[in-house]
């Protein structure tokens, strides 16, 4: 994880509350740690912050079965700051807690996060680093402490059965999403991919080796028949804010949809914001002075295309192709199709999807990161 600050001097770590005793008065810090994520990463982190912040501030998920226990112990409590320490699965866990809970200072609560594992994309867009390295987390909370909050919007996503659904599961893995919801080849890539780890846990141990894999299984889906010419544009219908985007859709035949929340997708990259392709992106360049300013707080997602052969070139900071934004989006899915919701990929049958703001989380950031950068619409 990259330290917050940018001085490279020595300092000697004190535990934080000697360090921050004013900030510990007037607001109160637990966490929330995920033992399970990054491998042995978890339960490093648990000790070092039940050494900075005391024993009883922090929380075992998966001892206590959810962040549950920690949100009722502090449901009175003014100015709560929580860290969620795993990845970005922990991160919408512990803001679904909140959700329903019964906290009586709601506004003032701010989540901040601690990554492990690999991915993190809400770690990269808050500024929190990409992952957890065996560093000293002493100035880590000691940021987090002090930092400043953004608006975060959080989106419903609400499945009704259609005509064709028949016996098809419509389960997905959480009725919010807080970074993107994305279908076709990626989703595909990553749902073989989980089903292959699942099934072989001991081969999937090494960092490696997954990397490898993940490859192999990227090349095997250039043959796969729905990813070709564009032929999911057939399997699903879009609307944005009412409009049927099936002229955008059909011009362009996309292999593979993005609708962003946050600056930060797969591992960090931003498709949105990225390096112009003159030959791929030339008509998306042409459009620009059509589309908003990218916020994270402003109820708009971006709704982005992909060729196949793109996924691979926005990992080197291209731009994927520009669709829409919009504040409600309505999908109508024709047949099974591999979908990620916050890196979670599963199979989802013929049905109706409809994208709507839910609330918004107010998120703790460094003063470098993508969000700082963001301009701030008003809470909801």
């Amino acid at each position: 994880m990259d330290p917050p600050g940018d001085d490279n001097s020595t300092t000697v770590q004190k535990p934080l509350l000697e360090v921050t005793e004013t900030d510990a008065y007037r607001e109160k810090i637990i966490a929330f740690v995920n033992p399970k994520s990054g491998g042995l990463q978890g339960q490093v982190v648990f000790e070092q912050l039940r050494a900075q912040i005391g024993e009883a501030n922090v929380y075992d998920l998966v001892k206590d079965h959810g962040p549950q226990r920690g949100l009722k112990e502090n449901q009175n409590e003014k100015n709560l700051r929580i860290i969620a320490c795993g990845g970005d699965g922990t991160v919408g866990w512990v803001l679904s807690a909140l959700d329903t809970s019964q906290m009586q200072y709601m506004d003032f609560i701010s989540v901040g996060v601690i990554p492990l594992g690999t991915g993190n994309d809400m770690a990269r867009f808050l500024g929190w680093g990409v992952g957890y390295h065996g560093e000293a987390l002493a100035p880590v909370i000691q940021s987090l402490a002090s930092s400043e909050s953004r608006l975060l919007d959080r989106w419903q996503i609400d499945v009704k059965a259609t005509a064709n659904t028949g016996t098809a599961s419509l389960k997905i893995p959480q009725p919010v999403f807080n970074n993107y919801l994305s279908f076709g080849a990626d989703a595909q890539i990553a749902l073989d991919f989980h089903e292959k780890r699942n099934a072989s846990p001991r081969r999937y141990a090494n960092r490696v080796f997954n990397k490898l894999a993940y490859g192999c299984i990227s090349c095997n889906t250039f043959l796969d028949r729905r990813y070709l010419f564009g032929n999911i544009a057939n399997y699903f219908e879009l609307h944005v804010d009412g409009r049927n985007m099936d002229d955008d859709l059909f011009r362009f035949r996309p292999d593979a949809i993005l609708i962003l929340n946050i600056a930060s997708y797969a591992a960090g990259t931003n498709p949105w914001q990225g390096i112009y392709d003159n030959l791929w992106c030339a008509r998306s360049q042409a459009d620009d002075d059509r589309f908003r300013e990218q916020s994270c707080s402003d109820g708009y997602l971006e709704i982005i295309g992909f060729k196949h052969f793109e996924l691979a070139r926005i990992r080197l900071g291209r731009r994927g192709h520009r669709i829409a934004q919009g504040s409600e989006i309505k999908l109508i899915i024709r047949r099974d199709l591999p979908m990620e919701i916050d890196g979670e990929p599963f199979l989802l049958g013929p049905c109706q999807i409809v994208i709507t703001r839910k609330n918004q989380a107010r998120m703790i950031i460094t003063d470098r990161s993508q969000a700082a950068q963001q301009v701030q619409a008003k809470r909801v």
